[in-house]
């Protein structure tokens, strides 16, 4: 896809309004600073094409509010203006702030499986955020399902990594169906030290055989 493309594919999550209230309570969604959000798409993607799936975006804690307002000012730029320079100027933001995600850092091992941020796409089950950060229910991941399995397909990822068991729970399917490879990363807070080291090698051996082959 071009960069006018991915701009028009994004523009059309951070305009979905397919859930609200009266479906799904929980839904945190809004004109400004909670808009959906797409997701994460690395400049050496096609190279790798390794996808890592969380559950939905998180409200961000007060270190990092500033740049998240950078971050939904630019989504909303390019859901209003649909053109290859709004794309730019999101892509520009999200070097900047993705690096203080915890999806590369605590969650995913990007470093350990030899991978930059460059190197991955990132997206999530839900795009909208919950209020107080609650698990999104099952009726806001069956309405936001279309939006996961078309970047399936649009992306074709060599390897999916769920962040949590319940993105594995609600996406594995997809992902099975395509016959892409797939694990996840166990962050359920049952684990023991030792079983949270062992997740954490077994996904990076998975990786690390994936982009060799």
């Amino acid at each position: 896809m071009t960069a006018r493309d991915w701009a028009t594919e994004f523009a059309t999550i951070i305009s979905c309004a397919r859930c609200d209230k009266s479906t799904c309570m929980k839904i945190l969604r809004d004109s400004t600073e909670n808009v959906p959000q797409p997701g994460f798409i690395g400049t050496g993607f096609q190279e790798k094409r390794i996808l890592i799936v969380g559950q939905n975006p998180g409200i961000p804690n007060d270190r990092l509010a500033p740049n998240d307002r950078n971050y939904t000012r630019s989504l909303r730029r390019l859901r209003d203006q649909k053109t290859e320079e709004s794309w730019t100027q999101l892509q520009n933001e999200l070097m900047e702030f993705v690096p203080s995600w915890p999806v590369h850092g605590s969650y995913f091992p990007l470093q350990e499986s030899g991978l930059s941020l460059h190197d991955i796409a990132y997206c999530n089950i839900v795009r909208c955020r919950t209020e107080g950060n609650a698990q999104p229910s099952a009726r806001m991941s069956s309405g936001c399902a279309h939006h996961f399995t078309r970047w399936l397909d649009l992306l074709k990822p060599r390897a999916v990594v769920f962040i949590g068991k319940w993105a594995h729970d609600h996406g594995a399917h997809f992902v099975h169906e395509r016959q892409i490879p797939f694990d996840f990363m166990n962050r359920e807070r049952s684990l023991s030290s030792a079983g949270r080291i062992y997740n954490r090698q077994r996904v990076v051996a998975f990786i690390q055989k994936i982009v060799s082959a």
